[in-house]
């Protein structure tokens, strides 16, 4: 879905860098008051992941390619701004690395790719979120993993009509409008499938083992697959048992220290009488 050097037109191109700046600063200071910069670990290895996720091309004939995006797996683990950071360093590695997209027209990847999701995706996914928990309960990852699914379904699509509409306002030569549409929207239509399975999949795995991971997650789910510590066992061969609070055996008072030890003088000692 990354579009290409020299298909668009200068303006529409400013444009959408002017967007992905503004959309970008937003991300970055939500992301420092929501505290999800503490999550920074997890997103390089999501970014990687992604990275390699994201490979597999497929080409569409309008000088472009059709791929999975990612943005509701990234929103879900890490939040939607940390979530929009990472999805926007993955889209400009791609354009210098892999020459997936073009240099002008990043600032329009990285509102299809990052910002949709953060700002369109991310209230959906959370409306679904609460529809599908309120029909199947809050401590139970399938609704989660489900609504997960269907908001990356949603995403996808949201994002790939934007892209037509950026290829019909500002595209340099005469197109087949018709062609592009639905080209364009027949091939992420199945992307949209495959990344919703995928989603889903990936959401429901992290739930049973590590649901720590997923930021979306409510604290019901978090606590009921908590992992317990091992408890130490006494000296008898039976479990540690901590006291009640307030039943504490109360320690012996620590003597002070002896003056004279302390200056360093030694006290003669007195000689014992003789009877």
């Amino acid at each position: 879905m990354h579009i290409p050097e020299g298909f668009l037109a200068a303006p529409v191109t400013a444009t959408g860098a002017a967007v992905a700046v503004a959309g970008l600063t937003v991300c970055v200071r939500r992301a420092r008051l929501t505290g999800e910069d503490g999550r920074l670990p997890l997103a390089g290895l999501a970014g990687a992941f992604f990275i390699v996720g994201d490979s597999p091309f497929v080409p569409l004939g309008f000088g472009t390619q059709g791929h999975l995006l990612g943005g509701t797996l990234a929103v879900a683990l890490l939040g939607p701004w940390l979530g929009a950071l990472t999805i926007a360093v993955v889209t400009i590695l791609q354009a210098l690395v892999q020459g997936d997209g073009g240099i002008t027209t990043l600032g329009l990847n990285i509102v299809n790719s990052a910002l949709v999701p953060a700002f369109l995706g991310w209230p959906i996914l959370r409306g679904i979120q609460r529809a599908a928990q309120g029909l199947g309960g809050r401590g139970r990852p399938g609704p989660l993993a489900l609504a997960c699914g269907v908001a990356a379904f949603i995403n996808v699509l949201l994002a790939a009509s934007l892209f037509v509409v950026e290829y019909l306002v500002g595209a340099k030569v005469e197109i087949d409008r018709a062609a592009l549409a639905g080209t364009t929207l027949g091939t992420y239509a199945l992307v949209a499938v495959l990344e919703a399975l995928l989603t889903a999949g990936i959401v429901r795995a992290l739930l049973a083992r590590r649901p720590d991971l997923v930021l979306i997650a409510p604290p019901e789910l978090r606590r009921g697959r908590r992992r317990r510590r091992p408890v130490p066992a006494q000296a008898g061969g039976g479990p540690y048992v901590p006291p009640p609070p307030g039943c504490e055996p109360e320690r012996p008072p620590r003597r002070p220290p002896d003056a004279g030890a302390a200056s360093g003088t030694v006290r003669p000692s007195t000689p014992e009488a003789t009877p």
